[in-house]
């Protein structure tokens, strides 16, 4: 590789390190602005703003490529806007498409694939693919990056701060989240006095849930309002409309001895707050006393005493898993594989959770680390992880090579 560009990428300095470490090792890279926060936290050497329309940005994003020769793009996330665009654009070029995401295994990695992540992977996802798989024995080598809520929400303070002081010079641009940089500290602020007055509130509830309500209980875990694996990767409406389509399942079909456990997403924490719906929904489904929504409760925890888990495709599922915990998924995700999460309806679930396959999971977490993980954070302590990326870059450019070779050996052996 020997050009990189770099679009969107998680609030913070994580892309203008990373492009200054590709610099160093003689890549040369280029940085694409779409507001004044991407442009806050930019590193590159090359910087360009692109203030057109969005409806201009593949013709625009395509020449710049075809100009400068790129043969890598690096985006965080595939399903925002201007990246479901440039993905489309790469594919059409033979470009490498590099996508990071929030550790498919958390805490304490982050995800990089090419091409794709999550529904959109490219990987093989097949049972038979991955017990064919054979392990490289790579094990996490980073120390345990613990707490980033301080470094996440500074960050999205000064990105929205920046994009706000910033948006005459990009009158076009659209982003994927409804809410201004007001509304985003706001948001950011009351999340620290809920993180505190929860930790009074629900100080008692674990230990009630863990003697009283142990193997009783079901769990749904729920991601954030505008998560694109639920507005991407699965059919449901909604937040609102998952709870409802759980809570009324659970009413008509779970034992009467059973209870839900909603546990409201930490990131969305000071964004939004669901009692007075499941309130209503307990109301009119007759299940009063059945069901407890809490926040900030040890996940590690509740999993180790839940009797199941219900995920609309959160990652939460991996770490059921591993907990040896029964989950049905109801999007769409990479573990939803036979043997690993419970293939009947929701309705079912309740009655006859499917096991899981113990073995099976140990081959699906090797695979699923060894190929897409990386040791580290993208907010906290991030050299480790920059150099994670590092190699995995040059693992591909390797493999490529190889590929390369593979074929002039075959064409000249015809």
């Amino acid at each position: 590789m020997s050009v990189a560009v770099f679009l969107q990428g998680p609030h913070g300095p994580f892309f203008a390190k990373l492009a200054k470490r590709l610099s160093q090792q003689g890549i040369t890279t280029h940085k694409i602005s779409f507001n004044g926060g991407d442009r806050y936290f930019a590193w590159a050497d090359f910087l360009v703003d692109f203030t057109g329309s969005e409806g201009d940005w593949a013709s625009f994003f395509k020449s710049y490529l075809l100009k400068h020769d790129v043969e890598a793009v690096f985006v965080y996330g595939d399903c925002r806007r201007y990246h479901s665009q440039a993905r489309v654009v790469c594919e059409s070029l033979g470009v490498a498409f590099g996508v990071f995401e929030e550790g498919y295994l958390r805490p304490d990695f982050v995800t990089l694939e090419w091409g794709g992540v999550n529904a959109f992977s490219q990987m093989d996802w097949t049972r038979d693919a991955i017990e064919k798989y054979e392990s490289d024995l790579r094990k996490p080598c980073a120390p345990p990056v613990g707490q980033t809520f301080w470094h996440r929400a500074s960050y999205a303070m000064g990105y929205y701060t920046a994009m706000r002081l910033a948006r005459s010079e990009f009158p076009a641009y659209h982003h994927h989240r409804h809410r201004d940089w007001k509304a985003e500290g706001i948001c950011w602020l009351r999340s620290f006095v809920r993180k505190g007055l929860y930790k009074i509130t629900e100080r008692n509830l674990t230990s009630k849930l863990t003697r009283e309500f142990s193997k009783r209980f079901f769990l749904f875990p729920l991601q954030t309002r505008d998560d694109f694996q639920l507005r991407e990767h699965s059919d449901l409406l909604s937040i609102e409309n998952a709870i409802d389509r759980v809570l009324k399942s659970f009413a008509k079909n779970a034992p009467d001895d059973a209870v839900i456990v909603l546990k409201h997403h930490p990131m969305d924490r000071g964004f939004c707050h669901y009692q007075k719906l499941i309130d209503s929904l307990e109301v009119r489904y007759s299940i009063q006393g059945r069901v407890v929504y809490c926040h900030d409760l040890h996940l590690p925890t509740l999993l180790d005493h839940a009797r199941g888990v219900v995920t609309i495709n959160s990652t939460v599922g991996i770490s059921a898993l591993l907990h040896k915990v029964p989950t049905k998924v109801l999007g769409r995700a990479l573990y939803d594989i036979s043997g690993l999460t419970h293939q009947g309806t929701l309705s079912s679930f309740w009655v006859e959770p499917e096991s899981v396959d113990v073995a099976f999971f140990r081959r699906f977490h090797t695979y699923l680390y060894e190929q897409t993980q990386l040791d580290g954070s993208f907010s906290k302590a991030v050299g480790a992880t920059i150099e994670g990326v590092v190699k995995r870059i040059e693992s591909a450019a390797e493999g490529s090579l190889q590929a390369k070779l593979s074929i002039t050996s075959e064409n000249s052996a015809s």
